[in-house]
């Protein structure tokens, strides 16, 4: 029998409280003990995807929220007043970690860490059943893009497999963004993809599906990683998982049989496999340039082709690739921490943003993209330097909220 949600999470706090007085044992006599608590009262602490911890937000909390929609309000009408403007192709909001929808892992298991303490037991987060709380802040987030925003750029939201979760935030999520004009998109496309589609399952975030069922007018795709030229399973983490290019290049727009029945139209491709293909320079140029190149070429045909997180630092970029017919334009982070460096009611600082979009049109970019980050996926130098998270908190293992933000969340 499935209890309701309100009588488990009770339930839990009733057993907390007996086991915080030492009442309360488990079945090998070991006593019990609840979860620590979250860091602050809207922010806690979780592991990151390298390997370390990172403060995140609680994203459910209308204090959170108000600051953030102030935040992406701010950075629509910036870009829309600048001489830069006609410039601009899509904005990609980041709802959850990154630019996504997902929860940081940890946040529905490990009940001794803080991360599910924060999550699970105090703010009492579920995802994936239509009624569940994750699912209602998702969709209110994108019916308020669409009543609120007033974007004059498309506006795309991410529909990526939730950790502990699964496809049926994406499921859910979908349809909300297609009846709301908004448009959507997967961040995971790798080789996997191809072999779940040819046995009849779910590609991830259910893309090969939904893409179909709701077709949003942009349908973009971005490989989990950079690829493997050598091929599946040549190299390690998500390279390993990414695979080669060509085949999945061919895959998402359609080329092959069985086809996708609506394929992706916008492509975002590591800018270390443009390198690949186009740049002399580049270590796999001589061995697999040739087959990136036939590959993009053929993409280029079915769907715009945008140069994932291109770096800055890395001049091959202008001179080999932007100059190329195949490329359409570059994706882009715009931190949170970018514009607010100061605190809460003080002015948006454009600088970083600024600097960072008249950078690549100067070196070429057709057009610039931008992901809308609040929390990334890990790192611990913020690069005190200058540019893009510059202005986040170092050591905190997130540097796309400003340093002023947690201790408003507390």
């Amino acid at each position: 029998m499935k209890l309701p949600f309100k009588f488990i999470v009770l339930a839990i706090l009733a057993l907390a409280i007996l086991t915080g007085c030492g009442t309360s044992s488990g079945g090998n006599g070991v006593p019990k003990t609840p979860p620590p608590p979250p860091t602050g009262t809207n922010y806690t602490t979780c592991n990151d995807n390298a390997g370390g911890t990172q403060l995140v937000p609680n994203w459910e909390s209308d204090l959170f929220q108000s600051n953030y929609k102030n935040a992406i309000q701010a950075l629509v009408a910036h870009l829309n007043s600048q001489s830069y403007a006609s410039k601009i192709g899509y904005i990609r909001v980041g709802l959850g970690k990154g630019g996504e929808i997902n929860l940081p892992p940890g946040w529905k298991t490990n009940n001794n860490q803080p991360c599910y303490g924060g999550y699970t037991a105090q703010w009492g987060y579920a995802a994936g059943s239509p009624g569940d709380n994750w699912n209602t802040y998702l969709a209110g987030m994108v019916q308020w893009e669409n009543n609120t925003l007033n974007s004059p750029y498309p506006v795309l939201v991410s529909i990526t497999p939730i950790t502990d979760a699964g496809i049926e935030v994406d499921d859910f999520l979908a349809p909300v963004a297609f009846q709301n004009g908004i448009s959507y998109g997967n961040q995971g496309l790798q080789a996997s993809d191809i072999t779940a589609f040819n046995s009849g399952q779910a590609c991830g975030g259910d893309w090969c599906s939904l893409f179909n069922q709701y077709p949003p007018q942009i349908r973009e795709l971005q490989t989990i990683g950079r690829s493997c030229p050598a091929g599946v399973g040549a190299c390690s983490g998500q390279q390993g998982d990414t695979g080669p290019l060509p085949p999945l290049l061919q895959f998402a727009t359609g080329q092959t049989a069985p086809a996708v029945p609506t394929p992706a139209n916008d492509l975002e491709i590591y800018y270390q496999d443009w390198l690949v293909a186009y740049d002399p320079n580049d270590p796999d140029y001589a061995t697999y340039g040739s087959g990136y190149r036939s590959a993009i070429a053929a993409a280029a045909s079915h769907a715009t082709m945008q140069v994932l997180f291109p770096d800055p630092s890395n001049g091959d970029i202008a001179t080999y690739v932007l100059p190329q017919s195949t490329v359409t334009g570059v994706v882009i982070d715009v931190d949170w921490s970018d514009i607010q460096p100061s605190g809460p009611g003080n002015s948006f600082d454009w600088s970083i943003t600024d600097a960072s979009i008249n950078q690549w049109i100067s070196a070429g970019a057709k057009k610039v993209n931008l992901v809308f980050q609040n929390t990334t996926y890990g790192g611990n130098n913020c690069g005190g330097s200058g540019g893009i998270g510059s202005n986040g908190q170092d050591g905190s293992g997130n540097c796309a909220m400003p340093p002023w933000m947690w201790t408003v969340l507390k």
